[in-house]
């Protein structure tokens, strides 16, 4: 086989594809010509050394590519793919090489890939087995945390999640620092599972060196509850969704608590990782999506929880509510129809009984369960009521489901006279004087939807706050009078969004993950110090784009936030009001967007991940998001201990806070807490204000931590196996920072090279006798690695001396640097080493071609002079065996002829002599006679 010239295999850009491979036919400065395969479907794209056959030619504009160069590939000298491990030893790193190497990787059933420290996991859609048995726990455990080798640990094992969950386990012991781990990804691509893997295996690596694959045990009680919890977080957070069959409709922070050893008593006891031991768990949670409780796509499911609910054996759920009785899901508006009963492999009814094993290990069984499914049940009960003007007086509204609306006051113990008027009239106080306006039937629906939306969410904190009793170290641990545990948090949460119709959700998930992105950008910057330092080599001024402009946007001082904040608490602030307020303050923004085909009530923001279009259209009565104080006062008269409690003044404004010091204790009396100021200019329960002030102490506690990331991908929409779709995968890695980490890792040095690879790559780049010298240059040096740098400095030096570039301060800046154990190139020099090293070839392929046409003439001329000797000797033969038969026949007949003569001689002289014998008789008889 020919090798193929590599630098001639290059990406383009596509419309369908987003990148596809090709080859470079020709270039004129401008323009190229680039002969791309035929490809029948997206699976079959990918670089296969030439086995496609049918090819179309492309006409690029280089002005739309970097540098006006396009994208080289990672091939072998056949054309075929390179695929690696790390993708940071990718020669040519940028985003289609990311592309292809993932795909690559995904239709090897290898699902995990690293760049650098970041783990990137691509949803497989399918349970691998020989991933995630014990024997590979055990071996990451030991690899990574007990027995490590010299250098780099994950040298030699193959990209793993649990690569991140054990350097975070040893960094926790032998480090002393707490670490935490970040999880994202959008709907369906695994960040749940992820975080679950990881949970698991932080609980097998924590139970020690000594234990083996039989040896592992989750027995313990704490262990057991934090596993444990996370189902229950499913079942009352998570719902079936278009895209994922078990979304997290919330974002969560699990912080794992251990009891870590002293390093100085494990010196003394012999051993070189200090021990630390899980000691219980704390939750915080973000973001409740409250909107999926009232309503939810066709295609779509409500919580989890409503479901299995529903699904339970008739008893249990007459026993919970006789409301119950003989129902199923469209019994109940809020749930509706669905078309599956069973997730992932679970059906509802057999989630719910593990539900209720999860609720009692954790404490919450008999009156507390009963609390926490009646709640479930009030929520269910208020989306059957029906809202319709009242016949007697057109000014007020009635409840017309009579029946629904007494089994709700029977199941919240409130007498009906008193929930009417909380549903369908508004008490509004101004300065001393208070009054009541009646609410239309619209109003009425959705103050309804507005009271079942806030006990869910409040009912779901409730059980958050309960799990975090149960299995929090403080209450719970042997050591419980420990001051302070070590931490690995785990944070599960939404990625970047960006739909056809964005709202206020996005927006607030938007700017959580530019906070993120923000300490993502200097963890990276950070490692490429750390990576230049192992290296050394001199660290330059680093420049990248970051997200600045775009947090001063949202939270600054004349930011979305503030500007928010300040038209919720304005008389009469309205949407387009504020969308007119923020244009005002931040047209000189880069990131504010305002364009004029936008309507009243929209405005764009350019986020790092891309132009997002917002409708700004309900962004203050939901950012607001008060419950009216008639809802609240009436809860508080149920005989439910989760209503009371959840919606009095108290809890709803510390709805978010985790009591350690003591446990909670149920009483049957709930004191009464003053009413809520109404009517004050001071912001400070905002939906956004809150969220600010969860996602600040957040970035806070994870500032003191030292993070390792997982970026989790969905290859398509389809769950199907082995499938990648570009588009859509490319859109991902860009919003999931592994484009942005890229740039950073490579904004000084874009490409680098291993010492032996560049030695054997551009071996043919020596100059005349420049190899022989430094050959004799190295020859008493008897470390290898210096060796090795020596002759890497040497041949670069001389195969780059035209491309080094001059300073403002006449300094010479090297087109490259050597590293320990890389050659690290500016951009441009690797490409320009690929050209000189194709030049290099065309000038040997020449040579070549010479030697094997020459070869082929003097065969050829060898070939036909035999051929022509073989001839002319088969027809001298053939003439002289011509000319030897007729010599030969006409010897025959002269000797034939000859013998002819000769017997007719023989004959005739015989004759002859008779005649003569005759004669002489005849005439002697005569004679005689006449003699006679």
């Amino acid at each position: 086989m020919v090798a193929a010239n590599t630098s001639n295999y290059v990406y383009i850009r596509s419309e369908e594809y987003a990148w596809v491979p090709g080859r470079l036919l020709e270039r004129d400065g401008t323009q190229a010509i680039v002969s791309v395969p035929v490809f029948k479907n997206e699976e079959e794209v990918q670089s296969d050394g030439g086995r496609i056959k049918r090819h179309e030619k492309v006409t690029v504009d280089l002005a739309t590519y970097p540098n006006a160069a396009l994208l080289l590939q990672n091939v072998d000298e056949h054309g075929n793919l390179n695929e690696v491990e790390d993708m940071v030893d990718l020669p040519f790193l940028h985003e289609a090489a990311i592309l292809y190497n993932l795909k690559t990787r995904h239709q090897q059933q290898k699902p995990y890939t690293r760049t650098g420290d970041i783990v990137i996991a691509c949803n497989p859609y399918q349970w691998f087995e020989r991933l995630y048995n014990e024997e590979t726990r055990v071996h990451y455990s030991r690899s990574l945390v007990w027995d490590p080798p010299d250098g780099d640990p994950r040298q030699g094992l193959e990209p793993h999640i649990y690569e991140a969950s054990a350097l975070a386990y040893r960094g926790l012991a032998v480090d002393g620092e707490d670490q935490s781990i970040l999880v994202s990804g959008e709907s369906g691509a695994g960040k749940t599972e992820s975080v679950k893997i990881c949970l698991n295996h932080i609980a097998s690596v924590q139970q020690g060196h000594a234990h083996g694959s039989d040896d592992v045990d989750f027995e313990s009680p704490i262990v057991q509850r934090v596993l444990d919890s996370n189902p229950l977080l499913e079942a009352f957070g998570n719902a079936k969704t278009v895209r994922n069959d078990n979304s997290s409709r919330f974002g969560k922070y699990i912080r794992l608590q251990f009891d870590a050893e002293d390093p100085v008593d494990a010196a003394y006891a012999g051993r070189s990782v200090p021990s630390c031991r899980l000691a219980g768990s704390k939750c915080e949670v973000y973001l409740l999506e409250k909107s999926r409780v009232v309503t939810h796509e066709e295609e779509e499911r409500t919580y989890h929880i409503f479901y299995q609910l529903l699904a339970a054996d008739e008893d249990v759920k007459t026993k919970i509510w006789g409301g119950l009785a003989d129902t199923d899901n469209e019994s109940f508006s809020y749930v509706g129809f669905t078309d599956t009963d069973t997730i992932e492999g679970n059906s509802d009814a057999e989630r719910f009984q593990h539900t209720i094993d999860s609720l009692a290990l954790i404490g919450i069984k008999d009156e507390k369960l009963m609390n926490l499914m009646r709640a479930i049940c009030i929520v269910l009960q208020l989306g059957n009521l029906i809202f319709e003007k009242d016949e007697k007086d057109d000014t007020h509204t009635a409840i017309t489901s009579e029946d629904e609306f007494t089994a709700l006051a029977e199941l919240m113990d409130i007498p009906k006279d008193e929930l009417l008027p909380a549903l369908t009239i508004r008490t509004m106080r101004a300065r001393n004087e208070e009054f009541k306006v009646p609410l239309n039937e619209v109003q009425s629906k959705d103050s309804c939807d507005a009271f079942a939306k806030e006990i869910y969410a409040k009912t779901f904190l409730w059980l958050v706050r309960a799990i975090n009793d149960a299995t929090c170290a403080e209450l719970n641990y042997d050591g419980k009078k420990k001051a302070n545990f070590a931490v690995i948090g785990l944070l599960d949460i939404f990625g970047f969004e960006s739909f056809t119709t964005n709202r206020f959700e996005q927006l607030c998930i938007n700017y959580a993950n530019e906070k993120l992105q923000q300490k993502f950008t200097q963890d990276i910057f950070r490692s490429v110090q750390a990576e230049y330092e192992t290296e050394g080599i001199e660290l330059e001024e680093i420049t990248y784009d970051d997200n600045t402009d775009v947090l001063d946007l949202v939270e600054g001082r004349m930011g979305l936030l503030a500007v928010l904040n300040e038209e919720c608490v304005r008389p009469g602030g309205s949407d387009r009001g504020f969308v007119s307020k923020v244009q005002a303050m931040n047209k000189e923004s880069p990131c504010f967007l305002r364009e004029k085909q936008f309507e009243e009530c929209v405005f764009g923001v350019r986020h790092f991940a891309g132009r997002v279009i917002y409708d700004a259209n309900g962004f203050v009565t939901k950012n607001m998001d008060t419950l009216p104080s008639d809802l609240q006062d009436c809860a508080k008269k149920s005989s439910n201990m989760i209503l009371v409690h959840e919606l009095s003044n108290e809890a709803m404004m510390n709805s978010l806070e985790v009591k350690t010091k003591k446990p909670r204790k149920s009483s049957p009396k709930v004191k009464k807490a003053p009413p809520a100021k109404r009517g004050s200019n001071l912001v400070g329960d905002t939906v956004w204000t809150k969220f600010k002030s969860q996602l600040t102490s957040l970035m806070t506690n994870l500032t003191k931590t030292r993070t390792r990331y997982i970026r989790c991908i969905k290859p398509n929409p389809l769950k199907a196996p082995l499938v990648m779709q570009h588009v859509s995968t490319i859109e991902q890695l860009r919003c999931a920072g592994v484009v942005a980490a890229v740039t950073i890792s490579r904004s000084a040095f874009p490409n680098r090279l291993e010492h032996e690879a560049v030695l054997y790559r551009f071996k043919s780049l020596w100059g005349k006798g420049e190899q022989h010298l430094a050959d004799l240059k190295v020859l008493d040096i008897d470390d290898p690695d210096l060796k090795s740098r020596t002759l890497v400095d040497r041949l670069l030096g001389s195969a780059l001396k035209d491309l080094q570039n001059q300073i403002n301060d006449e300094t010479l800046v090297k087109a490259f640097v050597i590293g320990n154990t890389r050659a690290y190139f500016r951009a441009g020099a690797l490409e320009h080493l690929e050209a000189e090293r194709v030049k290099k070839l065309g000038v040997w392929v020449v040579e070549i071609q010479k030697i094997a046409r020459k070869y082929m003439v003097r065969a050829r001329y060898g070939k036909m002079r035999f051929c022509t000797i073989a001839l002319q000797s088969f027809a001298r033969k053939r003439h002289a065996r011509r000319t030897f038969t007729i010599l030969r026949n006409a010897s025959i007949l002269l000797t034939c002829c000859m013998i002819q003569t000769h017997w007719r001689m023989a004959i005739a002289i015989t004759e002859l002599k008779r005649c003569r014998k005759a004669a002489a008789v005849i005439q002697s008889i005569a004679r005689g006679a006449l003699q006679r």
